[in-house]
């Protein structure tokens, strides 16, 4: 293979409105296999040891959903010079981790200053599971961004310069992201020709010693060959001809292969070459992987330790505290250690539960003094206990070795319980060393055999988990059978069944949405004394809702724009809407949304149909029933230039349900309602489709959905509590009251004449506007301006005085409501601090009444009525 080098060109910092803070450089003069990244500039970027692939470095980026996709920036005039490679065989390789989101978008740019054009690869799937995956991509497999067409050579993949500039990956959600080792090479039968994406992942650790390993097959590969064992040099080098003992499978014809029972501790490298079929039977070699089977014995955390007698502050938990310690080598300190004031002398440790002990290590008494004097524990009796009151004496224990009374100690006594059961375990010191008149040990550690169900999935606490999850642990070591037992009260748990693989599927069990299940694995084995290990009792919560359709997954892509799954009327004359926008058509709204990035659009022309409705039908019927579900909700919006009204309804399978607004909405009130439907309305057991549609003649305009959701406890409606005129305060100079305005509520607003607006860091001493505002109930409540903005002037000063808010706000303690969007007509905005990017204020309020003050801030900023949510 050909290694290509980094060259740094030239360092630029972008507009902080690019790309979420700017685009850094990542350079290194070269990228050998191991080798980490480096980032130059005061970079978003950050080199991190938290978690890296291999080396102390790697990149994470925490950033927010962009557009219709998040993205980030990994090499800013990068000036990567390709001329030289085979592009038909050359591919981009790097190790990536997008935590829980699954990651879908890699991009190449050219050199160049233009955007265009770059090319994409949308095929990059990395999966929604935390860890490192390896992807490597042809670059022949790169599709242009604009007009979908492949290059077919490197000069129009890098527009004849042979250069690339600029590497991208990104996501369609909010999250953190890490890249490390990013390479491009060129291979003889390209990349999609070898094995990748190894399980276990390369360099894993306490890999179970029955895995069966896995990997992602070559594109070609007809049958597969593994090669397995202890010396790296062997793996790397052995072949079908010479297989130097390392040749663990040949010819396989799964992309999985069990190795049997390995060594506990031991370190494995392994390859897997991707052997095509006839004619020519080629055998493309891959890289060398390696992981660590897990030990044969964990320590216990979970201890505590007590004395029959200690000597000043050196007590007992000094010997399972770790004082002293570093890098299992202990020092000398008297404090670090536990001393007794007299001998015989006895240490008990109590675990937190019952474990299988397998041994435990002991580094004596380590004084200085120590040779000279002699506290360490001699003569010595160990007993362990189940229940703290019944003992049994470990047999066999001879004279404990003596420490040496010098920094840098390594245990050097271990004591073998052989898998005692115990939960206690204590030791009387009978004698000592040499002649002092106290015992004393330094630190001790116990090891035991895991028989109990461990590390859950999800895990112990996890939130938002799907009401279909599999559950899943790993497996005690002796265990024959699992059983589970479930419930939602901690005290009172069910057996749900029992596996013989360590995962239950929970479909049957119908999980409720929004509740806290409790679980336990108990291991079983009838061979076995004790036959049963009883698991520790894990917790997670469920998803509140299940989402049907967030709008985040469309875009301007073949099978992926939205009017293909939320079908219009474009061939139906009874049907008046077209969904879809932007200059394709084939667009979400990315403006105009309740949640996430993206919204549904549907242009609605009742003119001449009767109706205007999209509808999407579902791969399979849905049970809505399921999960405790009762209702649907769904947010829609009209849009500002709507005519003639038209009442909005949805459908569930051939089911109407109309919407009904009984409620007393502030006039022109176009901010995203939440509709909140009863689905014992209709059958919901097998939901085939769910339709969406506006009918009244001769209505007109844009319907925007999003966030359609079921619930079994849907939240609340947040709808006016009240509402009023902004001129119906009590008004001071410069604010003003307008007239004569017949686009106005009740034709009046406020405002400040131009040229007197007040744009300082802190709110004006005049220009108030004072309410009073009652509220029926404690809660939180807030509040929504009718506004409209001339000439760029677009911020108040809000606060209701005494009252908390959910967010961080001027010092002052006003609300700088700034930078409210722009319109040239009356719309409704959510109060906002620009203090705390542009979060919704939630004002704490107690039940009765409360002021509102209103300060000027800029003049072109009008005011027509405030609305009061609950």
């Amino acid at each position: 293979m050909t290694k290509f080098t980094f060259t740094l060109i030239a360092a630029i910092a972008l507009s902080t409105t690019v790309a979420f803070g700017g685009e850094w450089i990542i350079f290194s003069d070269e990228l050998p296999p191991g080798a980490d990244l480096a980032v130059h500039g005061n970079s978003q970027f950050v080199v991190s040891n938290s978690n890296p692939y291999q080396g102390a470095n790697h990149l994470q980026r925490d950033f927010a959903t962009w557009g219709d996709w998040g993205w980030i920036t990994g090499v800013m005039s990068l000036n990567l010079d390709l001329s030289s490679i085979d592009f038909d065989t050359a591919y981009i390789e790097f190790y990536i981790d997008g935590g829980t989101n699954a990651i879908g978008y890699l991009e190449l740019r050219l050199a160049g200053a233009a955007w265009d054009p770059d090319f994409q690869n949308t095929g990059v799937k990395v999966d929604d599971q935390p860890g490192y995956e390896l992807v490597k991509v042809m670059l022949k497999d790169f599709t242009s961004r604009v007009g979908g067409a492949s290059p077919t050579s490197l000069d129009e993949f890098t527009g004849g310069t042979g250069m690339i500039d600029r590497i991208s990956w990104g996501f369609g959600a909010a999250g953190d992201l890490f890249v490390d080792e990013v390479r491009i090479l060129d291979a003889a039968g390209g990349v999609t020709a070898i094995a990748s994406n190894p399980g276990p992942a390369h360099g894993e650790a306490d890999v179970s010693r029955d895995v069966t390993l896995g990997w992602k097959p070559g594109e070609f590969a007809n049958t597969h060959d593994v090669y397995l064992g202890t010396a790296l040099d062997d793996v790397n080098d052995a072949s079908v001809a010479d297989p130097l003992g390392v040749l663990a499978g040949q010819g396989l014809g799964d992309s999985s292969f069990d190795p049997g029972r390995l060594a506990f501790g031991q370190t494995y490298f392994w390859r897997v070459d991707e052997v095509n079929g006839a004619p020519d039977f080629t055998a493309y070699t891959g890289g060398i992987w390696d992981f660590t089977v897990e030990p044969f014995s964990i320590p216990i955390t979970g201890i505590t330790a007590t004395a029959s007698s200690q000597f000043g502050g050196s007590g007992p938990e000094n010997t399972i505290n770790g004082s002293g310690l570093v890098d299992d080598l202990h020092g000398t300190s008297a404090g670090d250690m536990w001393i007794s004031s007299g001998v015989p002398a006895t240490i008990e440790y109590a675990f937190d539960r019952a474990y299988k002990l397998h041994e435990l290590w002991v580094w004596n008494s380590n004084q200085l003094i120590e040779t000279f004097v002699g506290f360490g524990a001699k003569d010595v009796v160990i007993e362990h206990s189940l229940d703290g009151e019944n003992w049994s004496v470990l047999e066999g224990i001879g004279p404990l070795a003596q420490g040496p009374g010098a920094n840098g100690y390594a245990h050097n006594i271990t004591i073998d319980f052989g898998g005692a059961v115990a939960q206690h375990v204590r030791m009387t010191v009978n004698s000592v060393q040499g002649i002092a008149p106290q015992a004393s040990l330094s630190e001790v550690r116990f090891y035991y055999i895991p028989v109990n169900a461990r590390e859950p999935q999800p895990a112990e606490g996890a939130m938002a988990v799907k009401v279909d999850e599999t559950l899943q642990w790993r497996s005690g070591r002796e265990a024959d059978r699992h059983e589970l037992y479930l419930g939602t009260d901690l005290n009172s748990l069910s057996l749900a069944g029992s596996v013989n693989e360590n995962r239950f599927d929970t479909l049957a069990l119908d999980l409720q949405l929004g509740q806290t299940h409790y679980w336990r694995i108990d291991e079983v084995n009838d061979t076995m004394d004790p036959s049963t290990w009883m698991g520790d009792i894990w917790s997670f919560t469920t998803v509140d809702s299940l989402v049907i359709d967030d709008m985040e997954g469309y875009r301007d892509e073949e099978f992926l724009e939205i009017w293909a799954h939320w079908v219009d009327g474009f061939e139906d004359p009874t049907n008046g809407s077209i969904v879809g926008t932007g200059s394709s058509g084939n667009e979400p709204e990315t403006s105009i949304v309740y949640e996430g990035s993206q919204s549904l659009p549907m242009t609605v022309d009742n003119t001449t149909a009767p109706r205007s409705e999209a509808t999407r039908t579902f791969d399979a019927a849905q049970d809505w029933t399921r999960s405790g579900i009762q209702s649907l909700v769904l947010y829609f919006k009209r849009g500002a230039e709507n005519t003639g009204g038209g009442q909005v309804y949805v459908k569930i399978n051939d089911t109407k349900i109309v919407y009904e607004d009984g409620a007393d909405l502030p006039p022109g009130w176009d901010v995203w309602t939440q509709w909140t439907i009863d689905l014992s309305a209709a059958d919901v057991t097998s939901v085939r489709s769910l339709t969406i549609g506006v009918e009244g003649a001769g209505a007109t305009g844009v319907l925007y959905v999003d966030g359609i959701q079921l619930y079994k406890n849907a939240p609340a409606v947040s709808q006016p509590l009240s509402w009023f005129e902004a001129e119906s305060g009590t008004i001071t100079a410069p604010l003003q009251v307008f007239g004569d305005d017949p686009t106005a509520s009740a034709g009046q607003h406020i405002g400040t004449e131009d040229g007197i607006g007040d744009e300082n860091n802190n709110p004006p001493a005049d220009g108030v506007a004072t309410y009073s505002i009652t509220v029926p109930e404690d809660g939180i409540y807030r509040l929504a301006f009718r506004v409209i903005i001339t000439g760029g002037s677009n911020s108040f000063w809000v606060r209701i005085p005494g009252m908390a808010t959910n967010t961080a706000n001027h010092a002052s303690g006003w609300v700088r409501f700034n930078e409210i969007p722009d319109g040239d007509t009356w719309h409704w905005e959510h109060v906002y601090s620009d203090d705390d990017n542009r979060e919704v204020v939630e004002f704490t309020l107690t039940a009765g009444t409360h002021t509102l003050e209103i300060a000027r801030r800029e003049d072109g900023t009008l005011l027509d009525a405030i609305a009061v949510i609950q």
